[in-house]
């Protein structure tokens, strides 16, 4: 095989059409080099095509065979959280304009994320990872120990420079479920509105918080109280007690 496809090559190795290639890239699921305007295919990408294929003939969505893949020069491990961003970005060929027009930002706003001038939202870190065809799972720090136990204290975390929101990783490569613990002081929140794939669980461990569905249906779930909602609802929250909010939040699939 030529060590660089292009996109007709590659989709005739796989069995399908190049418009479908590119919605697979458009959904995240690969991310081909860039020789200008044109894409190219490694041997690595026609076997995670392949195997793309396979999935998506059993029925399995794009959301969830993200997560079946293997890591590609992924965005984890060492560097800030604007790094993490702007590499990916630079992977996926896509301007500050465009990526910033994608997720909702103003380019200066996003150039300053990705200079570590400026914080980002939770909301707006979605909408930024989905632009990038990345998960915001993919921006935690690393984790030492095996992947099956973490142990408290060495949990990867995703810093947004927000002091106020804390999310550490309670699993390291699940494959169907991402749970998370949130610790929230007073005030903190999402600050806006997201949306993705999947289902979502909140178990309240301590303090209060207020949810938004759809701006339509309002929630305050407290100490002991359990939500569930399918993530495709516009959801938004914030720690609306006097005290400190501690919550497991569970995902399933990988799609946060």
């Amino acid at each position: 095989m030529k060590a660089q496809l292009r996109v007709s090559e590659a989709a005739r190795l796989v069995g399908v059409s190049p418009s479908t290639l590119r919605a697979w890239e458009s959904a995240g699921l690969v991310t081909p080099t860039r020789q200008g305007r044109y894409r190219r295919f490694s041997p690595g990408d026609v076997k995670d095509l392949q195997r793309i294929a396979a999935l998506r003939a059993q029925g399995f969505s794009a959301a969830a065979i993200r997560t079946m893949l293997p890591k590609r020069g992924g965005t984890g491990g060492s560097g800030s959280l604007g790094d993490k961003l702007r590499a990916a970005r630079r992977r996926r060929g896509v301007s500050l304009r465009e990526a910033s027009s994608l997720a909702g930002l103003s380019v200066s706003h996003l150039s300053a994320i990705e200079r570590g001038a400026r914080n980002i939202s939770l909301a707006g870190l979605q909408r930024l990872a989905v632009a990038l065809g990345i998960s915001v799972s993919d921006l935690f720090g690393s984790s030492s120990g095996s992947g099956r136990l973490v142990h408290a204290g060495r949990r990867p975390v995703l810093d947004t420079g927000d002091g106020r929101v804390r999310v550490e990783s309670l699993a390291v490569g699940a494959q169907l479920l991402e749970p998370h613990l949130y610790v929230v002081q007073p005030g903190g929140g999402s600050e806006g509105s997201y949306q993705h794939d999947g289902e979502e669980m909140v178990y309240v461990l301590q303090g209060e918080v207020e949810f938004w569905l759809n701006e339509l249906e309002r929630h305050v779930v407290r100490a002991g109280d359990c939500l569930t909602f399918p993530s495709s609802l516009r959801h938004r929250w914030r720690n609306c007690g006097a005290g400190r909010l501690e919550m497991l939040w569970v995902n399933t699939p990988i799609t946060f």
